[in-house]
């Protein structure tokens, strides 16, 4: 991200440019040193490493952010030797004018209007000059066509160039300065537009956060609406026996006080007693009963539990054990015989005893006889297991529901509603897996279960 915004910033962008011409000129000037000294010419020599110095301390003030001076003292100082081996050489010639047009250029993107007409003017008058004193033969060149007519001409060609290069380069100044307008209001568009979006998506956060909770809330209500429900009619039913007994006992003692006590009185009373007892401790059990089923709805993990065992062959013990209690049920498991996982064999046996008795309570209600099948496969480390009957299936208003606390359709006559949701807690905590409700596998219902071998 720094490294995008230092391309995109003008500054920096044309400092780095300025430091790398530097060290080109730079290096340039020393292998042009090399001729000078291998020919002992003194003079040139020296101008090469004044003119080192020049860039030297032009490349300093522009590490120090004075870029503006730095730039401008490569350029000139570019320009005076260009002109100075010019006059003391060979005069104008066509390989030093072609680098004019590159120095005008550097003046215009790196210094001011000022400045690139200062260099306008250093050259041009320095070409009248030197055209002048070969036109007076008062120092004449080695190289023919330096004179006055000449130098007009060239001038008048560095004039148009110079022009030129002033117009692109305003036109190029003004469309970059657009360019950082631009970029400027877009970075503050894209600030804006992630303010807002983090706005949002902290709103719909806390909106989550409390459907979230209005959901756990209404959970929680269902469930303890349940227990209440199933726990209050067996516990109700032992305190109205309860009761009967004590109301049976003080009748009981009041007639033993007047000694009027009777046989057929004393036998009315042992009967009442024996049913109340019988009430009591049905209900009582029935209480417990579903104190355990509630147990069970908690999944309570260990790893003292865990062991490596053969699927195929536990779910054939499931099936064995289970066909003893349905004799008008029959089962076929079929699929890979040979996986082997790791997990709790107890959540397993729980899991699909729990489908088993599903499908014989309410799949196969009314029917002579059922069947089901449970399919295994193996894929890569995941394993799939489809249970499925041929029984009535699941209502459609009640399959969104199913993994639901206390939703059952034999309420009052057994059901705690607590099978499946029993099951879909294994399936998620103990195995770590995933069950789902597929109504167009087969007639009846189908669950498929996929977990992890290990």
């Amino acid at each position: 991200m720094t490294t995008e915004a230092n391309k995109l910033n003008p500054e920096l962008f044309r400092k780095k440019r300025i430091i790398q011409v530097t060290w080109l000129t730079q290096s340039a000037t020393i292998l042009a040193a090399l001729f000078p000294l291998m020919y002992k010419d003194w003079f040139n020599l020296t101008l090469l490493f004044i003119f080192l110095i020049c860039l030297s301390i032009g490349r300093y003030l522009v590490k120090k952010d004075l870029v503006q001076y730095g730039s401008n003292l490569v350029n000139l100082s570019i320009t005076i030797l260009i002109l100075t081996l010019c006059v003391f050489n060979q005069g104008i010639r066509d390989e030093a004018l072609l680098v004019f047009p590159a120095l005008i250029s550097f003046a215009v993107l790196t210094g001011t209007d000022k400045f690139l007409w200062t260099i306008y003017a250093l050259i041009a008058c320095s070409v009248m000059l030197m055209g002048l004193v070969n036109e007076l033969e008062l120092y004449k060149h080695i190289v023919i066509g330096t004179g006055i007519e000449s130098a007009i001409m060239i001038v008048i060609i560095l004039s148009v160039v110079t022009y030129s290069i002033k117009l692109l380069g305003s036109d190029l100044t003004s469309a970059n300065k657009k360019l950082l307008e631009y970029q400027n209001e877009l970075e503050q568009r894209v600030v804006n537009r992630t303010q807002q979006l983090q706005e949002s998506i902290n709103s719909l956060t806390e909106a989550k956060t409390e459907l979230v909770e209005a959901e756990k809330m209404v959970s929680l209500g269902r469930l303890v609406a349940g227990v209440a429900h199933e726990i209050n009619t067996p516990l109700g039913i032992a305190i109205t026996a309860s009761s009967l007994i004590q109301d049976s006992t003080i009748e009981l003692k009041s007639t033993l006080d007047k000694n009027t006590v009777t046989k057929s009185g004393l036998s009315t009373y042992v009967q009442e007693i024996e049913q109340s007892i019988d009430m009591v401790q049905g209900n009582l059990k029935r209480a417990a009963t579903l104190i355990a089923d509630f147990k069970q709805a908690a999944v309570i993990q260990s790893d003292e539990r865990v062991k490596t065992f053969n699927l195929f062959e536990i779910l054939q013990t499931i099936v064995a054990h289970n066909k003893t209690l349905h004799k008008k049920v029959t089962a076929d498991i079929f699929g890979d015989k040979a996986i082997f996982i790791t997990h709790d064999p107890d959540a397993i046996t729980r899991i699909f005893t729990n489908l088993y008795s599903n499908s014989c309570i309410h799949g196969f209600a009314g029917m002579e006889e059922g069947h089901i099948d449970i399919e295994i496969a193996q894929a890569g480390e995941q394993v799939s297991i489809i249970y499925s009957d041929n029984g009535k299936g699941i209502k459609a208003d009640n399959v969104e529901h199913i993994f639901e606390p206390f939703l059952t359709t034999k309420r009052g006559k057994g059901g705690t509603g607590l099978g499946m949701h029993i099951v879909y807690n294994l399936v998620t905590q103990s195995l770590k897996g995933q069950i789902q409700y597929n109504p167009n596998y087969c007639a009846g219902a189908c669950f498929e279960i996929t977990f992890k071998l290990a």
